[in-house]
């Protein structure tokens, strides 16, 4: 039953693309358990995390590319014999994706892993510790992390009464990096990008709501979402309806990017075949953020990527003017964790996404 509810994803996988939406599509209209649709879910995504090798494997038996085949080799296991193939095969990623990597093995294997579930502890309604009991009360992994508010579980912790509760909230261990980066920045943050609220709440925690946090978001939908989860989570946090005209110590902008960076949990984004999409906006969006930066402020730039057209070269074009500079993260409390280069560093969370991290502090007014 479960490889026939998989094989239904996957044939509209194939027709339409968007893994997430294809899950979301279907799923919920199934009896399944929860444990069931894990399964189906780890089935789906194996499909497309291995698509290209498997493409290749099809073609070698001269079977036909169809959902039932792909569902096939993905329950066998036919990804244990990569290592046999050329290496886009060994990352079953595109070409363009394939040469960012040809230098980079660890992060190659490491992008096809299968990620764990984190959890952001929230610090204004509970505890680490009581996170951690209340897991464990459930049968669910309770793992601690070095970065403070982060605990790894597995991704039925989602439906816990950690999650019900609003003690926590799902969150990447990267991600929870950059919110503390953010709060040792200054007193005064604004959430540039702030997307469905995730760094917000975590800053919040972080900070026990000691701290002036402002979200600003574009998209009027996901600020509805920001308001109303600032308002669970106790995250006493201002959601801009406009960007605002006030001047913070550090302006976060988790931009928008293509996500390779994040390809354990959506595999779609190691198939991008190049990258002109992104950096004219990451470039406006910096532009624009840069008007709330205090006088020797701060931005923080933060991708879940890796390619150079949307991390250092975009900051070598925004510093072109010089009214930003390009600071390390030396003192740093987790600067362990970042890989750092000229323009800013790559996180290297044992159990994170891929950010791409550049700290830029302001050097004169001139906007």
């Amino acid at each position: 039953m479960l490889e026939k509810i998989a094989t239904k994803v996957i044939w509209k996988y194939l027709k339409k693309g968007n893994m997430s939406r294809c899950l979301r599509d279907i799923l919920p209209s199934t009896n399944l358990t929860r444990e069931q649709r894990e399964s189906v879910a780890d089935i789906v995504h194996d499909v497309v995390r291995w698509k290209r090798l498997y493409d290749l494997i099809l073609d070698e038996e001269g079977s036909e590319r169809t959902a039932e085949n792909y569902v096939r080799l993905a329950v066998n296991g036919a990804q244990k014999n990569a290592h046999l193939y050329p290496f886009e095969y060994q990352c079953s990623c595109s070409d363009y994706v394939a040469n960012l990597l040809k230098d980079q093995m660890a992060w190659a294997k490491y992008l096809n892993d299968k990620p764990p579930t984190t959890l952001c502890v929230n610090f204004n309604t509970s505890s680490t510790k009581e996170v951690v009991n209340a897991l464990k009360k459930e049968n669910l992994l309770a793992k601690l992390s070095k970065i403070e508010t982060a605990v790894l579980t597995g991704s039925n912790a989602r439906y816990s009464s950690v999650i019900k509760n609003r003690y926590a909230h799902v969150q990447d261990e990267s991600s929870q990096l950059i919110s503390c980066l953010t709060l040792s920045l200054g007193d005064s943050i604004l959430d540039f990008c702030a997307g469905n609220g995730g760094k917000s709440l975590s800053m919040a925690s972080m900070a026990h709501n000691k701290k002036r946090i402002h979200a600003y978001e574009i998209n009027e939908k996901k600020r509805a979402v920001i308001k109303q989860r600032c308002t669970e989570y106790n995250a006493k946090t201002v959601v801009e309806e406009q960007q605002p005209t006030s001047m913070f110590d550090v302006v976060l902008v988790d931009a928008p990017c293509s996500g390779i960076g994040a390809a354990r949990r959506n595999p779609d984004a190691k198939y991008v075949e190049g990258n002109n999409e992104f950096t004219k906006l990451q470039l406006k969006i910096l532009k624009d953020a840069a008007k709330n930066v205090n006088s020797k402020g701060f931005i923080l730039y933060s991708v879940c990527t890796i390619t150079p057209e949307e991390t250092d070269e975009v900051i070598k074009q925004f510093t072109k003017k010089k009214e930003f500079k390009v600071y390390n993260f030396k003192e740093f409390e987790y600067s362990e964790f970042l890989k750092q280069n000229k323009y800013g560093a790559f996180t290297a969370v044992p159990d994170g996404d891929l950010f791409f991290v550049s700290l830029l502090k302001k050097e004169k007014k001139n906007f």
